[in-house]
């Protein structure tokens, strides 16, 4: 026969029982953590308890470069390892740590994820066609789509909606656009009824009516 159980009723219990033992035992509780292997990196973390980084600069010169650049570096200890990033820049008078921190970890949003977008979501890679002009025709249109989505994204940054403001092309057409609703025309007005359960319903609205 089956038994219920009373998820909140059993840990108390067993809450109660731990206190007890720990009691007994004259033991104060705590967190302890373990090094398996004898890995510098591990050390490093397990002494200071947290991620352990540090930035350093040096000129560099591949075989196939006709002179030296500055490389930046930053080496991080994990806990499980080294993580390692070496950035070539000819950025005068920045630091290493602020080359990586202002402007390496940035570079996603700032520029990749915008080309990701293009390619991915307005499909501005779909140039199979055999005629310039015909693949032109497609780029111009994929841009022309970029463009639509960054304006209604200028439009989401005025309001409240604060997760909304992190939506990418493919969330909003999927949030906001690709959206069911029925369509009554009369003389002298055309009504867009939505779903009850169309949840952004509110953004959807400030975004018609500003």
């Amino acid at each position: 026969m089956a038994i219920i159980l009373d998820g909140k009723a059993y840990a108390s219990v067993v809450k109660e029982k731990t206190k007890a033992e720990v009691e007994r035992l004259g033991l104060t509780p705590g967190l302890a953590v373990v090094i398996v292997g004898d890995d510098g990196a591990s050390r490093i973390y397990v002494n200071n308890k947290k991620k352990h980084q540090h930035f350093f600069s040096f000129p560099y010169q591949a075989g196939s470069w006709e002179a030296e650049e500055m490389c930046h570096c930053k080496v991080e200890s994990t806990g499980i390892g080294l993580n390692i990033r070496y950035i070539i820049s000819n950025f005068e008078g920045e630091t290493a740590r602020e080359i990586y921190t202002e402007f390496y970890v940035k570079r996603g949003d700032a520029s990749e994820n915008r080309i990701k977008e293009v390619k991915n979501m307005c499909f501005s890679d779909r140039l199979s066609n055999h005629l310039f002009l015909a693949n032109f025709f497609r780029l111009f249109l994929s841009y022309l789509a970029y463009e639509m989505f960054r304006l209604i994204k200028l439009a989401i940054a005025k309001t409240s909606f604060k997760q909304a403001k992190t939506w990418q092309i493919d969330t909003i057409r999927t949030y906001l656009l690709k959206i069911g609703a029925t369509i009554k025309i009369t003389k002298r007005r055309i009504y867009y009824r939505l779903s009850k359960a169309f949840v952004f319903q509110d953004l959807f609205k400030a975004l018609v009516f500003t």
